[in-house]
């Protein structure tokens, strides 16, 4: 459906053309008029037009002032002239102004409808052309948008075999993948990994700090080179990819280090992480996956190096000798209780490790394992058995991350040394480990579901361990000694607050008030509103 307008200075002209054309038939949903120029460009301003038919001798601006308008302002309109004119002059003008087509006075209805027909079809035409141009524009516009999407999953598939590692293979992949790719071309393969975040993150947080690190390493790192290109390989773990030139000396090599060590204490300081880089060879597409192994293969062993860019090392060749693990020396100590001793030892132990470059993460699960023993054969020494005195996860939560390196497994052994040094010297450790108990109760009075495991979790000690301890030292159960401090802290509330009761409940760790007031007065003897009055009376 579309619009027509109709332009003349004479009144009577329009209506005939009004009533005498059989505008439905044509299409025409609504028929526009105007009697001079300024008023068929006030239609213009708030109305599109598709065909405008107009006479050429007006008043305060001629049919053909019109159409130079409209074909600056409002070229997508046709306009067909209808005028009582037919000097040579005239029609030129119109023609140079790209006039549809020109008509004389009287016009005969069906011929008029005929050209108006003709007129809409090259306006539906136009306007399909245009459409389509805009699609393609809009279509091209995405097709690049996603070409760095299609050249990472390209790569992407290469990392992880999904396509062979043969180059016609290869070739037939780029192909479908609509990925420019020279199989000649060859890339140098850095993969970063994050060891660990040092604020708490979200997982929607972690995905958009590596959103900014993968920006990072594209400033840094690709700059502007169009065949670089960068792979997500897991949760915080990317492959760039950087083209190298005819020329893979040492000094291209050691520029990229640099590069990448810019790159990684750049993230360090802004993105409040530790990273790691490994640097590959120059290799084409057929060899990239094994040489991202190779990559991986390094990230496993590194358990001493953090935020640095290393080179590509050969691993074939044998490893250096280690200094045996003074074992029974930290038996003893243990024996003894001098965890600060052992503790030191240990540290001296994996410091003179890291700097020969004598440990990798078989060697430090060796060490682990070592050391796991040491205390277990400590604590069947004193009659005491393993998962009576650790919590669980201490010892089997997340070993991956403890030997993820030389500081994550010091942390841990810390802790290990710290909790058995306590059980098997219990007279003053007992009453240490009640009294973390207990602030930790304190802390968390406001908790509804506060429950033994969640304190047993706290102080790293089995629950029913920690359950017999408690009442061995207090006199009092777990659950007794928490309701106690939560009627305490009610009361105070009671007493020095404004609090509703209600309020006064929920901040005592009761969702109940019923069940509040009831256990409030067993204890007191009084409601809780008995006792804010009772107290205000004597204060």
């Amino acid at each position: 459906m579309c619009r027509i307008l109709l332009v003349d200075d004479e009144v009577h002209a329009v209506r005939g053309l009004q009533a005498g054309v059989r505008w439905e038939t044509l299409g025409i949903r609504e028929v526009c008029t105007a009697h001079s120029l300024k008023q068929a460009q006030e239609v213009f301003s708030h109305t599109s037009i598709d065909v405008m038919i107009c006479d050429i001798e007006m008043p305060n601006g001629s049919g053909l002032d019109l159409l130079a308008w409209v074909r600056e302002h409002r070229p997508e309109t046709v306009t067909v002239f209808l005028t009582c004119h037919s000097e040579f002059a005239f029609a030129q003008r119109a023609l140079q102004l790209h006039c549809f087509d020109y008509l004389l006075k009287p016009v005969d209805y069906g011929d008029l409808e005929s050209v108006v027909s003709r007129a809409l079809e090259k306006r539906r035409k136009e306007r399909e052309r245009i459409m389509l141009e805009e699609t393609s524009r809009r279509y091209a516009r995405l097709w690049e948008e996603y070409r760095p999407m299609r050249k990472e999953l390209f790569w992407k598939d290469i990392v992880e075999k999904t396509v062979p590692s043969v180059p016609d293979k290869i070739r037939e992949h780029a192909e479908r993948r609509h990925v420019l790719h020279n199989s000649l071309t060859r890339h140098v393969p850095v993969y970063i990994r994050v060891q660990r975040w040092h604020v708490t993150l979200s997982e929607r947080d972690e995905r958009i700090m590596e959103y900014a690190l993968r920006k990072a390493a594209e400033e840094k790192l690709c700059g502007n080179l169009p065949d670089a290109a960068i792979v997500r390989v897991g949760n915080g773990e990317m492959l760039v990819l950087i083209p190298s030139g005819e020329s893979c000396d040492e000094q291209a090599a050691v520029r990229l280090q640099r590069d990448c060590q810019e790159f990684i204490q750049s993230c360090r300081l802004y993105f409040r992480c530790e990273l790691c880089g490994y640097i590959g060879k120059p290799v084409q597409s057929h060899e990239m996956a094994e040489m991202y192994r190779r990559l991986q293969q390094m990230d496993r062993d590194n358990v001493t190096r953090v935020n640095e860019a290393i080179l590509l090392v050969d691993h074939n060749g044998a490893p250096k000798p280690i200094e045996p693990l003074p074992i029974e020396l930290w038996v003893e100590w243990l024996k003894a209780g001098e965890k600060k001793r052992l503790l030191d030892d240990l540290a001296r132990y994996l410091e003179d490790a890291r700097e020969r470059r004598t440990l990798d993460a078989s060697r430090l699960q060796r060490i682990y394992q070592d050391f796991v023993q040491a205390v277990f054969f400590v604590l069947y020494w004193k009659g005491l058995q393993a998962h009576e005195v650790f919590d669980g996860n201490l010892l089997t939560d997340r070993p991956d991350e403890v030997l993820r390196s030389v500081h994550t497994f010091r942390e841990w052994a810390g802790l290990v040394v710290e909790v058995a040094v306590d059980r098997l010297h219990h007279d003053e450790a007992n009453r240490s480990v009640i009294e973390r108990a207990k602030q930790y109760i304190r802390q968390q009075l406001g908790e509804q579901e506060l429950s033994r495991e969640q304190i047993a979790r706290h102080v790293y000690l089995n629950p029913d361990y920690l359950t017999r301890l408690f009442k061995k030292e207090t006199g009092m159960s777990i659950s007794d000694y928490l309701q106690q401090q939560r009627i305490e802290y009610a009361k105070h509330l009671l007493t020095h607050s404004d609090q509703p009761v209600s309020a006064v409940a929920l901040s005592a760790g009761y969702a109940n008030l019923s069940y509040f007031s009831t256990l409030f007065k067993k204890t007191t003897g009084l409601t809780p509103v008995e006792f804010r009055r009772q107290m205000r009376h004597t204060g």
